[in-house]
Order: C-alpha cells, then sequence, then structure tokens
C-alpha cells in the first residue's frame, strides 16, 4: 500500500502504456491467426515480392502498366467471386481484360 501510494502519476501512466503498447501488439500477432486477414495480407506480399522480381528482370516502363493491368484483372477476379456485378459488363471490358492478360504472359514468357 505504501509503495502505491508513493508512485507518482507519471509512472502510474507509464504502467498504463506499457500495457497498451503489450495490448496492442498482442492484438496485431493475433491477427495473423484469422484467415480474413493473413490469406489477404500473404496475397499482397506476393504481389510485392513479384513486382520486385519484375523490375529486376525487365525495364520499368514494362513493368508498371503490367502490374497496373495485374492489379485490375485481380480487382476484377475477386469482386466476381465476391458476387458483385459490374454496371456495364461489355464485351470491349472482357476483352480488354483478356488482351491484357496475353501481354502479360508473353512479357514474363519472352525474354
Amino acid at each position: 500500500m505504501i509503495r502505491s501510494a508513493s508512485k507518482s502519476q507519471a509512472e502510474k501512466e507509464a504502467d498504463k502504456d506499457n500495457i497498451t503498447v503489450t495490448k496492442m501488439v498482442s492484438s496485431f500477432f493475433m491477427s495473423f491467426l484469422d484467415w480474413k486477414f493473413s490469406i489477404p495480407f500473404a496475397l499482397n506480399q506476393c504481389g510485392s515480392i513479384l513486382f520486385n522480381v519484375l523490375v529486376v528482370q525487365f525495364p520499368v516502363t514494362a513493368v508498371v502498366p503490367c502490374v497496373n493491368a495485374i492489379q485490375f484483372i485481380a480487382t476484377y477476379v475477386v469482386g466476381r467471386l465476391m458476387g458483385e456485378e459490374m454496371k456495364s459488363n461489355s464485351i470491349k471490358q472482357k476483352l480488354g481484360l483478356a488482351l491484357s492478360l496475353v501481354a502479360i504472359i508473353g512479357m514474363l514468357c519472352i525474354d
């Protein structure tokens, strides 16, 4: 009782901050156990690794449009898998996605 009474307000706040930081760090690591977080996070990191590999192997002027096309295609595919409907679902959009895929595959296969 004497020790707790002798603690200053700053020391008490420091103890609270330590608990808050510990709680925050533990919740950060616990979020990796949730598949709804860990799978998209892992896919995102794989995309970052792929981008760096492509930048090393190909010129930046070719990689950036390729990565942008991959992003649009992935967004479309994941949106469709989640049940989202596009407002205008035209043949031009599907043709554009197909041509983008062909260009990406061509860039990766032809060196």
